[in-house]
Formats: structure tokens, sequence, C-alpha cells
């Protein structure tokens, strides 16, 4: 059923997104990035990018009004429906939610966000990642724009909001020093095992608390189903896959790779990654490399991009065919 249900919404997915560009030379620009960008392992340059040129991508990323926040909302609407259709059999299903910060490292100042956190250089960008059984999506994202702005745990509590509308349960890791509403400095540190808690600056309900010592460190995370201590800490111990995320994104798809001058290439650049890393895990099997999954889901969602691969490499032969008494020549059929 999962398999059923992800390919026919990938399907979905992958032709909104192409029909989002108003022209053709902007649908050719986007063509152009999802094969740069579902080449997992690949440095992603625009003057690699086939069918447009390094020029037209820049304006493509930086420069054009293309609707680039629709492309969010349909990437977004066909993960939550996703997840909400292979749940649907649970009375009360449980959405593991992992919100964290990640640092992509730069230097200079001609980047768009660049500032210093926690002593590390860079763009700051806090992102929320969703997991139900082998399902796994990176929704969503904010960036930390440095002193006398939004806070990440602001951040990470704006991007958590709208998550409860849709009816999940969520289990999330916070940090030890994280305010209550008890009167005085009390933080979730001096709340006990499997206790209720209410986070200062919280908009939603009671939840429960989990904690567990790891020897050096003390994990906690809390739930909004109102779980024993035990079950929130085993829960709370998957959040490995965000970190997974966060290391494939940056070397696999080229989140760390990003250096465009603008806050739109930027939001554009993140898109793309979420974009290919969303439909490269739809369809990644076990024992497939994620270079086979993303060219499984390129190939598949987006075959007019694997033709104008081939007809690029045939045109790159012409001259050695030509030295050889061969010519060439292709036309469309109609099937």
């Amino acid at each position: 059923m999962h398999k059923q249900v992800s390919g026919e919404r990938a399907h979905i997915l992958s032709q909104r997104i192409l029909d989002i560009p108003e022209t053709l030379y902007q649908r050719r620009s986007l063509e152009a990035s999802l094969h740069l960008f579902h080449s997992p392992g690949q440095k992603i340059k625009f003057s690699q990018a086939e069918g447009a040129s390094p020029s037209a991508l820049s304006r493509f990323f930086n420069v054009y009004d293309w609707d680039s926040d629709r492309c969010w909302d349909e990437m977004q609407d066909i993960q939550w429906r996703i997840l909400l259709d292979v749940a649907h059999s649970k009375r009360r299903p449980r959405l593991r939610l992992s919100v964290d910060l990640t640092t992509l490292e730069k230097v200079g100042t001609q980047l768009p966000y660049v500032s210093v956190y926690n002593g590390r250089h860079g763009i700051h960008l806090v992102a929320l990642f969703a997991e139900y059984g082998a399902l796994q999506f990176s929704i969503s994202y904010r960036v930390y724009q440095g002193k006398h702005t939004s806070t990440p745990v602001t951040l990470a509590l704006d991007l958590l909001e709208g998550v409860r509308h849709l009816d999940f349960e969520f289990v999330v890791g916070v940090r030890s020093n994280r305010r209550t509403d008890h009167p005085g400095r009390v933080t979730v540190a001096d709340c006990p095992h499997g206790g209720y808690v209410n986070l200062a600056n919280w908009s939603l309900e009671t939840l429960s608390l989990g904690r567990v010592d790891r020897g050096d460190r003390e994990f906690f995370a809390v739930s909004s189903e109102l779980l024993e201590g035990d079950e929130i800490v085993a829960e709370g111990a998957h959040r490995w896959g965000v970190e997974s995320f966060f290391k494939e994104g940056k070397h696999q798809f080229g989140l760390a790779q990003f250096a465009l001058r603008t806050a739109r290439g930027l939001d554009r650049w993140i898109l793309m990654v979420f974009l290919a890393f969303t439909l490269t895990m739809l369809h990644r099997s076990e024992g497939m490399t994620l270079k086979e999954a993303a060219r499984l889901a390129l190939y598949t969602l987006f075959p007019v991009v694997r033709l104008n691969h081939l007809l690029s490499q045939l045109q790159k032969e012409r001259e050695f065919l030509l030295q050889h008494g061969y010519s060439l020549s292709y036309a469309r059929c109609k099937l």
C-alpha cells in the first residue's frame, strides 16, 4: 500500500511542479535544475546543466518571478497527504517530528543571512523533518538571521504550529534549559520523567515529558499524546533521521554547495534539495543507493529530462559518428 500510494502521489507532484513555470524557457530551466539536483554525490554546477545555460539558471534561481511559493505548497501538500494516506488505518497515528538546526558553513558577507551562531560562521537553518514508518520527508525550514531576530527555538515552534490540525500526535526533542510556564525560572530539567509540562511561549496543550541519561549528557523529549516517560524516550531515540538528512542533504544533494547571493536564490536552492530528497525517498527500496533511487525518480517522473539527456549525449558524439560514416537523425513518434 505504501509504494502504491507514494507512487501515485509522486506522479501527481511531478506534474504539478512542471506546470508551475508559465513559459517554456523557464520550464526548461526547471527541468535542467531537476537533473542537477537528482545527481547525488556530484558537485552542482550550473555550467554542467543540460538544456539551459548557466546564465539562464542563475536568472531562474535569483531573478525570475516564477511561483516557487506554489512549488513549496504543492510539495508539502503531497507530503502530508502521503503521510495521512499511509496512517489512515491507525486510530491515533503518531507522527515522528524532528526540528533541528544545521549550519551551512560559509565565509564572507556576500551570501544572504550569513551570521555567527554558537561559534560557527555561515547560514543557520532550522529544519522540520517528518517520519512515519519508512516514510521520511524534509518538510520546511526557517533561517536564523542573527542577533535581535527570532531565536532558533522560536523558529522551531513556528514550524510546529501547523502540524496538529492534521490530527497527528508528535514527539519532539527539547533542550534541557527549555522554560516552562511554572512561576519562577523552571526548566524541563527540573521536571520529572513521565510528568506533565506546559512550555513557555507554547500555544499548544499540556505535554508529557521523557528524559534519559546518556552518561555525560541527559536528553529530553515531549509528547503531544500523554504517554509514559519510557514510551517518549523510545520514540525520541529515533531522531537520528534528521541528522541523516542533514548529512545526505549537504553531501549528496548539494545543500552545502549553495553559493548564490540572493535570499530568493537560497529559498529556491533549498526547495530543489528538499524536492529531490523527497522524490528520491519515495523511490528508494531496500538495498538501493541514493544515486540509484534519485535516477529512478528522475527518469520515472520526468521522462522528458531523460530524453533531453540522451539527445544531448548523441549531439556530443555527432562528430565522432560522422567520422565513421554514420549520420544522426531522430524524430518524435506518436504512440
